[in-house]
């Protein structure tokens, strides 16, 4: 069956052909592009459009989808709560509600939004529930706070040694309930796991959420053996998103690596890229810099040694996968950057991602080009978490944060992504107003140099997230002989002053150009 959709503003983001009024599809498959006279098929369909914008599905680039669902139906949500005593009803409240030793588990806390300033420590969760173990994971997830009982169950005492890569928190020599970074291995590992059916449920209620937002696409960019088992089992497009997979090869805390999985790649699900982390979170402060934080004396923390680093990727590339890195500092950036200098030398060219990006140099923005390396950034960070970051970088590293029309200036690909749960909006439009305006919560605007044009936003989150897994061929644009997926929106964004993107409403999404009917 043969279907022409007619009579719409089609913004394709196929800079060969940016603007159609129609196109037909034929067996989920772009069949041509243009206007309604360019299609005389006999027997085919005709879809009024009814002067709607059509864009491409978006591509979320870097998203745990798994997350987005456990937040949304199985742990606290503490994004957006405003005090720690707020923090401490909401466990106070959970508490109730189950016996005691049972694990009360939330995510979302950032100290820049609370009244208190600061982050929650055993001793403020101890008030709302001794008798609980209690496990917080701040917004970044790349620390967390526990209580007194979660340190007993966890035999975390003075003794205890951080492991590499990670530091707990201490006070009077004595641990205060902060892990950071890979020391969170050492509280996670006596948290029950996650079954295979509560991970198909966090997944499948995730994808529908993002589906009703327009996305159609998504790269997990953290994936264990057991997650990855429970993905497989959406192999067969019983999900309305397509996913890109990528694998963890080091497990958080961990010296011995999980076993390389099977490469694959299908319509529907693909995995051919492996992930690891270099250093922390900005928002945090534990991303490795160059130098101190401001007003501290402090760096980050680099989470891998570059000897360790060389060796597991060279395991993966000899093995025929790319590799995907979190480096948000220059000096983690710095780290990956030589190591995928050293893997183009030894294996030729692959297009390797680097996962954030925040804040390079010169010189690195110069060797990303040279390895063909494809930067994963996230402006809605710049809304949600920018006072975050203006309180804690010096106005030369301000000038450079998540540097987007940088990337476009030095021909470095992108693809714009949301990184939620870190994020509490995972909706498109806001990250493209992000990227747009650059503005943080409370008004201020980060580097306004660093702006994009609506266009280029778009771009980014449609084309750009395919390329940024290898699909371009196949989707990402209103194009001939790729997928025919793509939404409907109520208004033009080209028409809209940035201030008025958020308001876009997704009015129907199409993916293998049949109708997605969300699930309420």
């Amino acid at each position: 069956m043969t279907i022409i959709y007619h009579n719409g503003i089609v913004l394709t983001q196929n800079r060969s052909q940016p603007r159609a009024t129609a196109f037909g599809v034929k067996d989920g498959v772009i069949i041509g592009v243009g206007k309604k006279e360019d299609f005389n098929i006999t027997g085919a369909i005709y879809y009024d459009l009814n002067g709607k914008t059509v864009l491409p599905g978006f591509n979320d680039a870097h998203i745990h989808l798994w997350k987005v669902g456990q937040l949304a139906a199985f742990i606290l949500d503490l994004r957006g709560i405003k005090s720690i005593r707020a923090i401490q009803e909401a466990i106070k409240k959970a508490a109730a509600e189950v016996p005691a030793g049972r694990w009360i588990i939330g995510r979302g806390f950032n100290e820049a939004v609370l009244e208190e300033k600061r982050m929650p420590i055993a001793n403020d969760l101890d008030i709302a529930s001794p008798e609980h173990p209690v496990y917080l994971i701040r917004t970044c997830a790349h620390i967390a706070s526990v209580n007194s009982k979660a340190l007993e169950v966890c035999m975390v005492d003075e003794k205890t040694v951080s492991p590499s890569g990670g530091v707990i928190g201490k006070t009077n020599n004595k641990p205060n309930g902060l892990f950071f970074e890979t020391a969170l291995s050492l509280i996670t590992k006596y948290i029950p796991a996650v079954s295979a059916e509560d991970y198909s449920e966090m997944i499948r209620i995730g994808a529908q959420k993002l589906s009703k937002a327009g996305v159609t696409s998504i790269t997990d960019p953290a994936v264990h053996p057991e997650l990855a088992s429970a993905y497989k089992n959406f192999s067969d497009g019983t999900l309305p998103v397509r996913l890109n997979l990528m694998p963890v090869m080091l497990p958080d805390g961990g010296d011995i690596p999980f076993p390389l999985p099977e490469k694959y790649s299908g319509l529907w699900q693909k995995m051919d890229t492996v992930k690891f982390f270099s250093d922390g979170g900005l928002s945090g402060a534990t991303a490795a810099l160059s130098r101190n934080y401001k007003n501290r004396s402090d760096s980050g923390i680099l989470r891998i040694e570059k000897e360790k680093f060389l060796e597991l990727t060279r395991e993966a590339r000899i093995k025929g996968f790319a590799i995907g890195t979190h480096a948000i500092g220059d000096r983690a950036i710095g780290q990956v950057l030589e190591v995928y200098q050293s893997l183009q030398n030894e294996f030729g060219r692959c297009r390797n991602r680097i996962e954030h990006f925040g804040l390079p140099t010169d010189e690195q923005l110069e060797l990303a080009a040279k390895t063909s390396t494809v930067a994963v950034p996230q402006a809605i960070f710049l809304n949600e978490l920018g006072d975050n970051f203006i309180n804690t970088l010096d106005d030369q590293y301000l000038r450079r944060c998540y540097p987007l029309k940088t990337l476009i200036r030095n021909n470095i690909p992108f693809a714009l992504s949301t990184d939620a749960p870190v994020v509490k909006n995972f909706n498109p439009w806001s990250g493209i107003q992000s990227a747009v305006l650059r503005k943080s919560s409370s008004g201020t605007i980060i580097s306004p140099d660093e702006k994009l044009t609506v266009a280029e936003a778009l771009e980014a989150y449609t084309l750009g997230g395919a390329f940024a897994e290898g699909s371009e061929a196949i989707k990402g644009s209103i194009q001939t002989k790729k997928l025919a997926d793509f939404i409907l929106l109520n208004k033009n964004p080209l028409e809209l002053i940035p201030d008025e993107l958020e308001s876009i409403i997704t009015d129907a999404v199409f993916i293998d150009g049949k109708e997605i009917i969300s699930e309420d």
